[in-house]
């Protein structure tokens, strides 16, 4: 069961369904209409907590139309009497012990899109592939936001026929051949032309293309303009990551995607490869270097730098600005002080303007939630991003993933997720009863979605 107890929070106006804790990976947000907020545990799915904005703080309790509509869909008819009457409650919660549980189909398809969401803005494969859009149309669709599909098809619809258009033979996943189909039906009153030109590339209906006379052979769809998705070797990962298994003090690195813009860097397989770092301990120069995405403005890296921290004593020890080198955007930095006598020393990617050095605990906690993003990648085992791996190096990037994401929420304080992190690392997702709290035992429980890879990270860009 996925129950959720409601209470009012007077100060904001907000009514706060509160379900079951998130996991390793915490949460994907998804914002379906103004005044509502849901959020989704990435692993295994559930709704861990919606929030309603009411329209007078002052506990009136009105709720929009839309949300009104949105909470009958989601949670029965009754649920928006349920909220309103817990924020017209002088207790800020009901008399009444109430829950309210998800209906499984419309909780399933709007989880599925918050965490396309967030797997979109930290994939190697650009945000701007047709395929992110298309998938996420569909799923809009389905859920019922109407405005979300109309945005996400008309933004995938142009280089979709561009993709397909002219294709030799192919066969698309089925799930591809369903997303298309619903962004030409979308966009058929919009844009007639367009629509109707992906409606002739997609053929029968049946996903298959058929071979055209006169052209040779070809073993998956012919993109109109070369693709750009990155190329990776999950083996070479796995290795350099076995070779930096030990290192569990001194310099530690990580790109934040909270603080740089999207479409400047280009995400890798994991922390390790998102940022490349050298030190060079008896000169005190760290090199820094960042992939940059495909069209990125190098112009715009003038307002970014990287800088090394202590995070212990939150003081900024050295900084310099990004020099571009060929596909790279690079950062020779001199420190004036020894980062080996330092316990912990941070190498980070953020604004030239000063910005706020984080805890060692805040840092963890992010590459963490970082870690554990790779990990469900790697589970996938997305096929556009790494051709020639095979699902063995895929699982060993997961199992990698997962230990490191367990020993940064060890080391942030967090034994419950680290221990669910690690139970993640040797694949037994099972309910240990020497759980060392209900949080812990809760947490264990979790059993990742199977499912697909993304659309866009197995047909590429």
């Amino acid at each position: 069961m996925n129950d959720l107890t409601p209470t009012f929070e007077r100060e904001s106006g907000l009514v706060i369904l509160e379900g079951s804790p998130a996991g390793v990976a915490r949460e994907a947000s998804l914002t379906p209409m103004p005044g509502l907020n849901l959020a989704f545990d990435r692993v295994d799915g559930h709704l861990c907590r919606a929030m309603i904005t009411t329209l007078d703080t002052a506990g009136s309790g009105i709720l929009s139309d839309q949300v009104s509509a949105m909470l009958a869909r989601l949670f029965g008819a009754e649920a928006p009497s349920v909220v309103v009457d817990v924020a017209r409650s002088p207790w800020g919660a009901s008399k009444i012990a109430r829950v309210l549980s998800p209906e499984p189909g419309l909780a399933g398809t709007l989880s599925s899109l918050a965490r396309l969401d967030a797997a979109r803005s930290t994939s190697p494969v650009p945000p701007g592939s047709p395929w992110w859009a298309a998938e996420a149309a569909e799923l809009a669709e389905r859920a019922g936001l109407a405005g979300r599909a109309r945005t996400e098809a008309n933004q995938a619809l142009v280089k979709l026929v561009g993709q397909l258009d002219g294709l030799d033979t192919a066969t698309l996943p089925e799930q591809a051949t369903r997303a298309a189909r619903t962004v030409a039906a979308i966009n058929a009153a919009t844009d007639p032309a367009a629509a109707g030109r992906l409606r002739a590339a997609l053929g029968d209906g049946t996903g298959k293309w058929s071979r055209r006379a006169g052209r040779s052979g070809w073993s998956g769809p012919r993109l109109a303009t070369p693709p750009v998705t990155p190329v990776f070797d999950v083996g070479a990962e796995v290795e350099s990551l076995d070779k930096d298994r030990l290192r569990l003090m001194g310099l530690h690195w990580m790109l934040d995607p909270r603080w740089v813009p999207e479409g400047l860097f280009q995400a890798g397989l994991s922390p390790h490869s998102d940022l490349f770092v050298r030190y060079e301990g008896a000169r005190g120069r760290v090199t820094a270097e960042a992939l940059l995405a495909p069209g990125a403005n190098c112009d715009a890296l003038s307002d970014y730098q990287v800088r090394i921290v202590d995070p212990s004593i939150r003081r900024i020890l050295a900084q310099a600005d990004f020099t571009v080198a060929q596909s790279r955007a690079r950062s020779d930095i001199q420190s004036r002080f020894p980062l080996d006598e330092l316990p912990e020393s941070w190498v980070e990617v953020g604004p030239a303007t000063l910005w706020p050095v984080r805890s060692a605990k805040v840092h963890r906690i992010r590459r963490a939630l970082r870690w554990a993003d790779a990990a469900l990648r790697a589970e996938r085992a997305p096929t556009a991003l790494a051709p020639a791996s095979a699902r063995g190096d895929w699982a060993a990037l997961a199992a990698m993933a997962w230990e490191r994401c367990c020993r940064d929420w060890a080391v942030a304080g967090d034994a419950d997720r680290a221990q669910a992190a690690w139970r993640a690392a040797i694949a037994t997702r099972t309910c240990d009863p020497r759980a060392p709290s209900v949080a812990a035992a809760m947490i264990a429980r979790q059993a990742p979605i199977d499912g697909p890879a993304y659309l866009a990270e197995i047909l590429g860009n």
